[in-house]
């Protein structure tokens, strides 16, 4: 790894065309790369830095009304809608 001498950021490889550069991101300094130079970009984390969630979006029973619920508010709005129709039809 290897670091900008002007700003201290790290050094990104870079191909363009048929040679490879490090190339800083911040300000735009640039050198080629050594030959026989190998880059390998990797990195690891501990379990103490993942994130844990404990939220649930929704679930299954959540999600489904009982067939019960769903009759009588079929009934309501049949209801509702007789008496809308009726009142319409007396104002005529």
């Amino acid at each position: 790894m290897k670091f900008c001498p002007k700003c201290g950021t790290m050094l990104i490889p870079v191909k363009e065309g048929d040679k490879t550069y490090l190339v800083c991101s911040r300000c735009g300094y640039k050198e080629p790369l050594k030959e026989g130079s190998k880059y390998k970009l990797e990195s690891k984390t501990s379990n103490e830095s993942k994130v844990k969630t404990t939220s649930v979006v929704s679930s299954e029973g959540e999600k489904l009304r009982k067939s019960e619920e769903l009759e009588q508010e079929k009934e309501n709005y049949y209801e509702i809608f007789l008496e809308l129709m009726g009142e319409e039809e007396g104002s005529q």
